[in-house]
């Protein structure tokens, strides 16, 4: 990525080109067959409510940002805020997924049952993510939840393969998670919602483990016959998803 003045801009926390999130990146580039995701259209990340003021000269002025996808529930969002971006025309929408439940499950299978849930619910805002994220394929989009590795994940993995994104890329983008997740618990220790949070669950459930994502792929398989099965369920129609492949991907 570049910043305002056009070289490249350093990446202060754990990769990432923000100061004040740990766990954002572009999506850009990522294999669908002879395509690939175009960069500077959809991107993921981790709270945006401690963003620096040139974090916000980056996603406004550079990566000239159109729309935020906030996941996180709506008491929640409210209470932590969106932050300093929250000044500047980006549109937001606040797509409410709920957040990881405490659960007697062993904690390898706590993420992937949280994934299967909101699959399964007709209630789960997942569709209109989708229909949004489609309507504006091609514009910059930014989608993230608290720690960016589980609501996120799940949006973006969908996403992902109902543009036709290779698995092993999926899986290789849900794991680019994983090392930053000691930067996000280490702030989360310091607010009291996620903090309190963090005391419920194991903590393995801040792990972005391989067996998650592979598990949310091949539910998508075993369940609905794909994720284009999946979407069909959901009122999601073949046309919203070639707009979504035709504007998140390169061409032949």
């Amino acid at each position: 990525m570049t910043g305002s003045s056009g070289g490249p801009r350093p990446a202060p926390s754990g990769g990432s080109p923000l100061a004040g999130a740990f766990n954002f990146r572009d999506l850009g580039g990522l294999r669908a067959g002879r395509r690939h995701v175009r960069p500077g259209v959809l991107f993921r990340s981790d709270t945006l409510q401690a963003l620096t003021p040139a974090d916000v000269d980056h996603l406004v002025a550079t990566l000239r940002l159109e729309l935020v996808v906030d996941l996180r529930i709506g008491h929640e969002a409210v209470a932590e805020g969106r932050g300093p971006l929250a000044r500047h025309p980006v549109s937001y929408l606040n797509a409410p997924l709920r957040d990881l439940p405490v659960s007697d499950l062993p904690a390898p299978e706590q993420s992937l049952h949280f994934y299967r849930e909101h699959l399964a619910s007709p209630a789960s805002p997942l569709a209109t993510v989708v229909r949004v994220a489609g309507a504006l394929a091609g514009r910059p989009v930014l989608l993230h939840c608290a720690a960016g590795k589980d609501r996120t994940g799940l949006v973006t993995a969908l996403l992902l393969r109902l543009a036709g994104v290779e698995d092993e890329e999926i899986v290789a983008d849900y794991l680019r998670s994983g090392p930053n997740m000691a930067a996000v618990m280490e702030r989360f220790r310091t607010w009291p919602r996620y903090r309190d949070h963090m005391a419920t669950v194991p903590p393995a459930v801040y792990e972005a483990q391989e067996h998650t994502i592979r598990g949310l792929l091949d539910a998508l398989d075993r369940e609905y016959g794909g994720a284009g099965g999946w979407a069909a369920l959901r009122g999601i129609t073949p046309a919203d998803v070639e707009r979504l492949r035709a504007g998140l991907l390169t061409d032949p």
